[in-house]
């Protein structure tokens, strides 16, 4: 979703493998679902080879599911402080203050009962997942998804 525009919402659904290190993201009005596994990005771009650290550059709601590979830990971002504020029981607001103007700040809410991060609030887009579901071991990946639109933006969780 953008921020302060009039751009209508994007959807997502994404499947994040962490044990195999793989995913598989479709996003609405896409015809190409992007895939990451054994260390091979299978893009628009085509097939590359890159880190699972460094394969949600194509996907960034890949990047939720795993906050910690957000590129705002340490160098070469330069946003300290971090500032970290407890929201209605197990939801955390981390905020990231940029060294040279602390009004330039991005968001995160992430739960700390599984350490997802639901709502990213960036410099240009705000992305929230609304729903994150733990699939069993052997369940297959979802077909790619039909999107039903979007009449309202996404209520809070939290």
């Amino acid at each position: 979703m953008l921020r302060g525009t009039s751009a209508r919402p994007r959807q997502f659904q994404l499947v994040v493998d962490e044990r195999e290190e793989s995913w598989t993201f479709d996003q609405q009005g896409d015809p190409h679902r992007d895939q990451y596994a054994e260390g091979i990005l299978h893009s628009v771009d085509g097939p590359s080879e890159v880190s699972f650290a460094r394969s949600g550059t194509v996907a960034p709601p890949v990047r939720l599911l795993t906050p910690e590979l957000l590129p705002l830990w340490g160098s070469p971002a330069s946003f300290v402080p971090v500032l970290v504020q407890r929201i209605h029981g197990h939801w955390l607001l981390v905020t990231f203050e940029h060294e040279r103007d602390p009004a330039d700040r991005v968001t995160l809410v992430v739960d700390e009962r599984n350490g997802v991060a639901h709502r990213w609030y960036g410099w240009s887009e705000v992305t929230v997942l609304t729903e994150v579901r733990v699939m069993d071991d052997d369940e297959p990946v979802p077909p790619r998804p039909r999107f039903s639109r979007l009449s309202e933006r996404p209520a809070l969780g939290y």
